[in-house]
């Protein structure tokens, strides 16, 4: 047999006192098989292939471009995030970008915002932006099919695009160890996110009330997937005591069914940036052997499950041309039935998570979804209300 293009990384340990340290990053690293030298020549004989491909289509679309109503980089933008992301292994992806508490790192220090990373009990590594003594707390799980770490937009989104460094927030960022064929399988993300969540309620003592939860595409279905344990505990996770509800959750595209039959996938296939080959394999690698159950496939869990989520306000944002559409309008319906303070907003012409793609692929453009999150976040930091009520906004009477 030939040498295997993957090496294990070193394993990290699962127990020990919490620390917290800006070095942590460097020892503790999300992904568990580091690519050999063979592996390295791989990638980068799949991604230049990519490339070329991607070339031709761009030509190719030049000649083509008043079929269409993109501008010639959003087409290349859209179809390139696509190709790569369907092309390339998570283990190569993982390789590929750097770790998020590296990313976070240098987001802190271009803006100048406090920073340190914590190592908690079972090697769970969070990031934290923000002062420690932080009256409002925001903890933000990043997407990225839970094969990726998380990108530079990421932490601008998780810090509310500038809004926070005027008040008194601190964003504790989940580093949650990343799927691949082989490793870091469920439950191991929602069983992380509980000893954060653990972490801040009962070591650092900060009130559930003071606490939102922030979470986009993979990131949201873990937020939900953590709801849910809370008052119907998953019997492979730790519990968490609360005694109050959470003050607030923001879900951004959410990824709420991992084995999905959406009409929208089909529909959808050349507006998104996401594949739905590419859905079915980060969900087989998150899985491993686990089977589907309500935690990891959220739109199965009982309908009664839902009536008693510990958190006072909900935001959920879609756009409707994502491949996720259908199951995030299901997930809006059932909110809107068993969660009174729930707000749920659907964005014409929008794709996947596309306040963080729309500055990722640089196109820049006015983003609805993103001011409608940034309004909310602010309403829900100062402590004043978004509207007088809940709101359930469809695709056709979007109004935001």
């Amino acid at each position: 047999m030939g040498a295997s293009p993957y090496e294990p990384h070193r394993v990290k340990p699962r127990c020990g006192p919490e620390k917290e340290s800006a070095n942590v990053s460097v020892l503790m690293m999300e992904y568990a098989e580091s690519l050999s030298p063979w592996g390295w020549l791989s990638v980068l004989g799949q991604a230049t292939g990519i490339t070329f491909r991607l070339v031709f289509k761009a030509g190719r679309a030049l000649l083509t471009r008043g079929t269409h109503d993109l501008s010639l980089h959003e087409y290349i933008a859209y179809v390139g995030m696509r190709d790569y992301q369907s092309g390339l292994s998570a283990v190569a992806i993982q390789n590929l970008l750097p770790s998020t508490s590296k990313t976070c790192s240098r987001f802190a220090n271009k803006h100048g915002i406090p920073f340190e990373v914590i190592q908690l009990p079972d090697a769970t590594i969070a990031n934290r932006l923000g002062p420690p003594s932080a009256k409002n707390v925001v903890i933000f799980f990043h997407g990225g099919g839970y094969m990726a770490p998380a990108l530079s937009e990421h932490a601008s989104f998780a810090f509310g695009y500038g809004e926070y460094s005027t008040r008194d927030v601190a964003v504790y960022f989940l580093q949650y160890d990343l799927a691949s064929e082989h490793a870091n399988h469920y439950p191991r993300q929602l069983q992380q996110a509980v000893s954060l969540l653990n972490h801040l309620t009962s070591s650092k003592q900060i009130p559930p009330g003071s606490i939102t939860l922030v979470g986009d595409s993979a990131g949201a279905h873990l937020l939900l997937s953590l709801l849910l344990h809370l008052k119907h505990p998953n019997p492979q996770v730790p519990q968490v005591e609360m005694n109050t509800p959470l003050g607030g959750a923001v879900l951004v595209s959410p990824w709420v069914q991992l084995q999905s039959s959406a009409t929208s996938l089909e529909t959808n296939k050349q507006e998104d940036i996401l594949s739905a080959p590419s859905l079915a394999y980060w969900a087989k690698n998150f899985l491993g052997d686990a089977v589907p159950d309500a935690w990891n496939s959220p739109l199965t869990a009982p309908l009664e499950w839902w009536d008693d989520l510990p958190v006072k306000r909900i935001l959920v944002t879609y756009g409707d041309k994502e491949l996720l559409r259908d199951d995030a309008e299901k997930l809006c319906e059932i909110l809107r039935e068993h969660h009174a303070e729930t707000t749920a907003l659907a964005f014409p012409g929008e794709l996947h998570v596309h306040m963080v793609m729309n500055r990722f692929l640089l196109i820049r453009k006015p983003c609805e979804s993103e001011r409608a999150y940034v309004k909310w976040m602010r309403d829900q930091i100062d402590g004043a209300p978004t509207s007088d009520g809940p709101a359930v906004v469809g695709v056709a009477d979007q109004t935001v």
